[in-house]
């Protein structure tokens, strides 16, 4: 399959209404990335415009930007060589996020956009960790094993039992 049969059946997708969930965390994953890149651009583009004098990690952070990519910019933010090695580190960090999980999520016949928005800008959202993320989506069927048995247990228990250690 080429690129654009790839796009063609993902647009086909996500306009079908089988999984609404999954158009709408497109379009939020849209809209955050485009935010993100936006102000990528502008920073990039005043500190460009400035001559080298230094580059705002202020914007950029606000529009969900993972942490290590701003402490790499704040080694030195008048340096175009470390403002290009972060959005180098900008590029990888998506790059990661394709092939770790919206890749994998495709393979499976998962909901891939829905994943992605959680991994992607879960942290600063709903102040998650992205790895935490990743863990429950690797192993939330382990997961879900692990709340079933928790609920059994506890219908089956009974409060008039006592425990050896509650024993006179």
């Amino acid at each position: 399959m080429t690129i654009k049969d790839v796009l063609e059946n993902e647009r086909k997708e996500l306009q079908s209404v089988k999984r609404p969930y999954e158009s709408v965390a497109f379009l939020i994953t849209a809209v955050l990335f485009f935010q993100q890149f936006f102000y990528l651009v502008l920073n990039f583009y005043n500190f460009a415009k400035s001559s080298g004098g230094w580059f705002s990690s202020a914007n950029f952070t606000n529009a969900n930007l993972q942490g290590f990519i701003v402490r790499i910019v704040n080694i030195d933010n008048s340096s175009w060589i470390i403002v290009i090695l972060a959005i180098l580190a900008w590029l990888f960090y998506y790059a990661a996020i394709f092939l770790l999980v919206w890749n994998y999520a495709r393979k499976q016949k998962l909901a891939k956009w829905t994943w992605t928005l959680f991994v992607a800008f879960g942290p600063t959202i709903l102040f998650v960790p992205a790895y935490i993320w990743f863990v429950i989506y690797a192993y939330r069927s382990y997961l879900v094993r692990f709340a079933k048995r928790v609920v059994t247990e506890f219908k089956e228990f009974n409060p008039e039992q006592k425990f050896p250690e509650e024993q006179e």
